[in-house]
């Protein structure tokens, strides 16, 4: 797990390298100076045309020994009136890479400047968000490389947030609070996802996974290849047999006194894709060791909901199997039966991710839960239809499709949901099995896969099923998400879903 900055609130400033201060922009797209001694810096940025205080834009000034601080870094929000809590964490994004570029040791944030600014519908959240921007922003996975300093901050180390209103800062210190531990259970899902296949096993996971659930103090059990195969889940264990290393069903519980619902989170959890008999092309086939961040996503997200002390009961079951090719590997035309009862013929052993996924919502749904949702990277296609800028959600619910979408744009991890027809099934219709896996011509894919789990869902349990294939890694084009690797999307989301359900 990565070493967090170390966020502190304040009432007054201190010694520090550099002071932050909030600008937005005129009518005219100029700088407005903020009032304050930092008014004149200002001033003649605003001459000079150097700083338009566009959104993300950082003007960074030495203040040649005057003041609290060595340089101030200006930062520019855009219009006061179009200013949004997502706007306000890209622009932490950007802040912290460019102090992270000028090896910048101690910060202090003055939220007066950011809360003070005119025009601004709702302020009061807009602290929280920041900083929470900022401690996303504070993620490196270098733990392999012989110069790596996984146990040091990446970037400033020291934080401190300035408010004058003392009434202010227990609340202040709460949000602070919430964005480190937003970022460390965030970092649990990057760091998960980043591991090289060869050292994230699905042993590897259940045994990480059972030691954060024991240092968060949540239920947790682990299910081997024995005690998978009396629960029955034989279409989970097909996917691995492949492979010489054992299947591990992963299952933590938070479960809090007087829990009113309980909500189930189903994880797909490939350690590494190879496409099993039906082998992948070798480009980037790297990028496979990411096929289990559906499962990465939902640990971070039980653990997020836990720290928070969610009223309602989450549970968070995660399938991990290795999809090998062998001698022992499940060939296409297998029947295989499922936890369900129902039978499936393996048409592509490439499409293996909704086959543990069946089996393991079907285990999931032995909780009772009131609400089901799943999340995998389980299509190429999604990324096809829908490009990087949102995951797919597929639902057998009208009304929890639409808390799913409202809660992602909120969060901005956006879904855009694609239809469930019953049509589609008749794609997925098999000569020889109660259904198949794949139809292999190409169309709907993201869709029948969405299909086919509909299939495993009880009568009357609400179910999402998101498909994150292309939101889960390489998404810098958002300031506070890496540029490469592992992004962590989905788990404020699903956290929230969790509390607010």
């Amino acid at each position: 797990m990565i070493t967090l900055p170390k966020f502190e609130a304040k009432t007054a400033t201190q010694k520090s390298d550099v002071d932050v201060v909030f600008v937005s922009q005129d009518a005219g797209k100029k700088p407005i100076s903020p009032k304050g001694p930092y008014s004149g810096s200002v001033d003649k940025l605003r001459k000079s045309s150097a700083f338009a205080a566009k959104l993300g834009q950082i003007a960074f000034v030495s203040l040649g020994g005057k003041g609290s601080a060595t340089h101030a870094a200006f930062v520019g929000v855009g219009l006061a009136s179009e200013l949004t809590a997502e706007k306000v964490r890209q622009a932490a994004g950007h802040l912290h890479a460019r102090l992270t570029a000028e090896k910048i040791g101690s910060v202090q944030v003055l939220v007066d400047t950011l809360l003070g600014l005119k025009g601004v519908t709702d302020a009061s959240g807009l602290p929280g968000a920041f900083a929470e921007g900022f401690a996303l922003s504070a993620y490196k996975f270098d733990k392999y490389k012989k110069d790596g300093k996984p146990s040091e901050v990446y970037g400033p180390a020291k934080v401190g947030f300035v408010s004058k209103d003392k009434g202010m800062k227990a609340e202040l210190a709460g949000m602070l609070k919430d964005a480190l531990v937003t970022a460390e259970c965030v970092s649990v899902t990057r760091d998960w996802s980043n591991e090289p296949a060869n050292h994230g096993t699905p042993e590897y996971f259940a045994r990480e996974g059972s030691r954060l659930a024991k240092e968060y103090g949540i239920s947790v059990k682990v299910l081997g290849e024995k005690e998978i195969l009396k629960e029955k889940m034989t279409l989970f264990l097909a996917v691995g047999q492949g492979s010489e290393r054992e299947n591990k069903l992963l299952i933590v519980d938070y479960h809090p006194k007087g829990a009113e619902k309980t909500i189930a989170l189903v994880g797909k959890g490939i350690t590494f894709d190879s496409g099993g008999i039906s082998i992948k092309p070798s480009m980037k086939m790297e990028d496979m060791k990411h096929d289990m961040t559906g499962a990465a996503t939902m640990m971070g997200a039980v653990l997020l909901a836990a720290r928070r002390k969610v009223k309602n009961r989450v549970v968070a079951v995660m399938a991990f199997a290795e999809n090998m090719p062998d001698g022992n590997a499940v060939v296409p035309s297998s029947v295989v039966m499922t936890r369900a009862g129902k039978t499936v013929e393996i048409i592509n052993t490439d499409a293996e991710g909704r086959l543990i996924l069946a089996d393991a919502l079907d285990y999931a749904q032995d909780f009772k839960p009131d609400v089901i949702v799943n999340a995998a990277t389980l299509t190429g296609a999604c990324g096809i239809a829908l490009g990087r800028h949102c995951a797919g959600l597929m639902s057998n619910d009208p009304e929890l499709a639409a808390e799913i979408f409202r809660l992602g744009n909120e969060m901005h991890e956006r879904v855009w949901e694609l239809p469930l027809y019953e049509e589609y099934f008749e794609d997925l219709k098999s000569d020889y099995a109660d259904m198949k896996n794949s139809a292999n011509d190409g169309m709907g894919g993201t869709i029948r896969g969405g299909m086919f789990l509909k299939q495993f869902i009880r009568k009357g349990v609400p179910w999402a099923h998101l498909d994150i294939a292309y939101t889960a890694q390489n998404m810098g084009q958002i300031p506070y998400l890496p540029k490469k690797g592992a992004s962590g999307m989905h788990v404020r989301m699903l956290a929230k879903f969790a509390a607010e359900f």
